[in-house]
């Protein structure tokens, strides 16, 4: 029965990515969104400003034929189909918010928002944050051979990445914003700041350097 189940859900996903190969090629979020009535239009871009409103410095692409969100490797997709919108958030995504979206259709790494309910901004807006914070991790933290100190802000995202010597920071420090974003990074020795340390804005430009001897 197991067995039978994956095969189903292998299909799915295969036929799944065949449609979007055989739709017409975007290049932009733009030009995808630009092909749909404009009852779906609204809705797309709402769900799409819901997610740059808390993460303006993502970067936006096209991915599988569908507009795709980029942080540290794919973080969020979302197409229009007949009936609602996909968000797709990866299985971990559903997993993390699987009590809020029993209201709505979830398979594997897929979530179906109708066109006849309003968007749940504030949700796609926590699913954001959370998938944000998942690569994050990833991108800093896993593929480290050795395992860094990390503190958080009060709602559990990461803060600060770095090391502790003796109590004290020490080497490359770098530190967060709640949406992912750098805001700054500069490096210790013996606890004190040294050489080049840098501010950035939310899209990411360095915007100030403090030279410390």
């Amino acid at each position: 029965m197991i067995i039978i189940k994956l095969l189903i859900l292998k299909n799915k996903i295969q036929a799944t990515i065949l449609s979007f190969m055989k739709s017409p090629a975007f290049s932009t979020t733009d030009e995808y969104i630009a092909t749909y009535p404009d009852s779906q239009k609204k809705l797309l871009n709402q769900l799409r400003n819901t997610v740059l409103k808390v993460a303006p410095h993502l970067k936006e692409t096209i991915k599988y034929g569908m507009p795709t969100f980029e942080f540290h490797g794919n973080l969020l997709h979302f197409a229009a189909w007949k009936s609602h919108i996909g968000l797709y958030a990866t299985p971990s995504g559903n997993e993390a918010f699987a009590k809020e979206l029993k209201p709505y259709v979830v398979s594997k790494g897929a979530i179906q928002f109708p066109y006849d309910q309003p968007l749940p901004v504030k949700l796609i807006s926590r699913i954001a944050i959370f998938r944000i914070q998942e690569n994050l991790f990833k991108a800093k933290v896993k593929k480290l051979k050795v395992k860094p100190d990390i503190t958080y802000h009060k709602d559990g995202s990461i803060w600060a990445i770095g090391k502790m010597k003796n109590g004290r920071q020490e080497g490359k420090w770098e530190w967060f914003r709640k949406d992912g974003s750098m805001l700054r990074a500069g490096s210790f020795k013996d606890g004190k700041q040294v050489g080049k340390w840098t501010t950035y804005d939310k899209m990411g430009e360095a915007y100030k350097e403090t030279i410390f001897k």
